[in-house]
């Protein structure tokens, strides 16, 4: 990733590039533009930006398919969504997925950082966490065998020391997730303005904008991208302004709570992916 100063972003023009935070979570999506001074620094409010290095070439083959409903060990299906990582590794899990499995262990996908490929060893103790719908699972696992051949990953073997941490029915996440926030019953109101998403669930989400704070009842659109596996999918979602939130601790850009509307199937269906998918990154795992 390369580092960017508010120097860096265009005002009035669309941006040349997506916004990526100092993690590598995606902000903002290209092509969105940031309307004047203030919405560039809300960007930079709560941590660095960062555009993201050009991507390499996937010489990967496809994985073969599976059956979608194949369960395996701790009830995880196969395409499950995993974060793996060695255990001596204090840092940001990669990201892989669960492609197949035997009695014996499981078959994952080549793990990934960032767009690339990330480095294990057969004989490496690893750390993954999964989510089987119900419940995230942290486990344990050695690399048995290093495979590139029909295609990259990793054979491991059948997990140990297995911690399971119930997720609640109607989870929220913390995130940092820019967004375009319109006014579609006024008439008179300028450009979209830019908007930050944090404390999000499935029903609304705490707001910060540049522009002055909407009356509570007042009608509004968002409009973001969210990053779910591995793509980026842009939704508009219909919300309705709340109270600003209390002793927020931002004077310059308090914030306030808009509740979602109905959800048509696609936008719900995304949503739901990205707060699971936060919870699974957001997961402890014991080193």
């Amino acid at each position: 990733m390369i580092p960017l100063t508010p120097n860096d972003l265009p005002v009035g023009q669309p941006l040349p590039w997506s916004l990526l935070d100092g993690q590598g979570n995606l902000l903002l999506g290209s092509g969105k533009v940031l309307a004047d001074g203030r919405d560039v620094a809300l960007v930079f409010r709560h941590g660095s930006v960062c555009r993201p290095d050009p991507l390499p070439v996937d010489d990967a083959a496809p994985v073969a398919a599976v059956p979608a409903q194949a369960s395996g060990p701790l009830g995880l299906q196969v395409g499950t969504l995993l974060q793996i990582k060695a255990s001596d590794d204090g840092g940001r899990a990669a990201a892989s997925r669960l492609v197949g499995f035997i009695d014996q262990g499981l078959f994952v996908s080549w793990p990934q950082f960032g767009g690339k490929d990330a480095t294990f060893q057969a004989g490496e103790e690893v750390l993954l966490r999964g989510f089987t719908g119900r419940s995230i699972h942290s486990f344990r696992c050695t690399v048995t065998a290093v495979c590139r051949s029909p295609f990259r990953y990793l054979v491991l073997s059948v997990p140990t020391e297995v911690e399971q941490v119930p997720v609640r029915s109607s989870p929220r996440v913390q995130t940092r997730l820019a967004a375009q926030l319109l006014h579609p019953d006024d008439d008179t109101a300028s450009a979209p303005r830019l908007a930050v998403l944090s404390d999000l669930s499935a029903g609304g989400a705490l707001v910060q904008t540049a522009a002055p704070l909407p009356a509570p009842g007042t009608r509004l659109q968002l409009r973001f991208v969210l990053r779910t596996v591995g793509t980026d999918s842009e939704i508009t979602v219909d919300a309705w302004a709340r109270n600003p939130a209390r002793d927020d601790g931002d004077a310059e850009f308090p914030a306030f709570g808009v509740a979602f509307d109905l959800l048509g199937e696609r936008e719900a269906a995304l949503l739901h992916c990205y707060i699971y998918e936060q919870l699974l990154a957001a997961a402890s795992m014991t080193v």
